[in-house]
């Protein structure tokens, strides 16, 4: 396979596990010089003995002085950032009605959802514009920005505003060659959604009914849209969404019937 990221400086946030280190490991197979960012210094560790990245920050990104501190680290060891991937994200809380939940809740999901984001991205784009060589920022949005989850009203709308962020700082930056996009994943092996020890081999049988394309994801298979849109594959791609989902979004609440005959139902009898 041709490199697709060769030359290019990418810095992944939560890089060192679940979907960040699916990111990661795709990003080095694929010639970029990866900085990873990740608070569990254990895993950061786990994951510089597999893939050999270009650098390894422990770093905390809720911290309001941890984006500089970042950017100035790579800089001083690369000397430019291309990619940025704005991974980190959590719904953090078990559900609980909206009317139970506390200001320092919100606090929390705001700075492990969207504030984070934001600083980053601030950090990194005096960077990318003043080097001339445009860039591309992608940032993990959700299937819940764009559906509604019970019980979890406040981080959907933190993932909501990532994604209108996003598209909105597309319009800004696209004159510097600079590009915003999202991903939005949805029924995906992380270490956030351990399906592997959640499921039943009786609700692994339900699997095709649940996803149209008959299967759970894989980091890998967000890691392959994230390559995809820091390529220049992606070079006309900016202001958007890709929902990498196997088709649940789409699906909007219809269900292959199991009853033969290969119809559908929004009603489902046995979801």
């Amino acid at each position: 396979m041709t490199p697709l990221l060769e030359g290019k400086v990418a810095v992944v946030t939560g890089g060192a596990g679940g979907i960040g280190l699916g990111i990661s490991e795709a990003f080095v197979q694929h010639g970029a010089t990866v900085a990873i960012v990740d608070v569990d210094e254990d895993r950061l560790g786990l994951a510089v003995g597999r893939l050999n990245p270009g650098s390894a920050i422990a770093a905390d990104v809720r911290h309001a002085d941890t984006p500089d501190r970042v950017v100035r680290a790579v800089l001083d060891r690369h000397g430019r950032i291309d990619v940025l991937v704005n991974n980190v994200g959590h719904f953090l809380h078990r559900p609980k009605p909206f009317e139970s939940t506390t200001d320092e809740e919100w606090e929390a999901l705001y700075a492990v959802n969207l504030q984070h984001v934001l600083r980053m991205t601030r950090a990194v784009l005096p960077a990318m514009i003043g080097a001339d060589r445009g860039g591309s920022i992608i940032n993990m949005s959700t299937v819940e920005a764009f559906r509604g989850i019970p019980q979890h009203p406040v981080y959907a709308a933190f993932k909501a505003g990532v994604t209108q962020f996003g598209r909105s700082l597309a319009l800004q930056v696209g004159r510097h060659g600079i590009r915003v996009n999202d991903i939005a994943p949805d029924v995906t092996r992380s270490e956030q959604l351990p399906y592997d020890r959640w499921l039943t081999d009786d609700e692994r049988a339900r699997i095709p009914t649940w996803v149209p394309l008959g299967r759970l994801g894989d980091p890998s298979d967000v890691a392959g849209t994230a390559v995809f849109l820091a390529s220049d594959l992606g070079a006309f791609v900016t202001g958007t969404t890709i929902h990498c989902d196997g088709g649940t979004r789409a699906a909007g609440g219809w269900y292959p019937t199991t009853r033969g005959g290969g119809g559908w139902t929004n009603r489902p009898f046995d979801p």
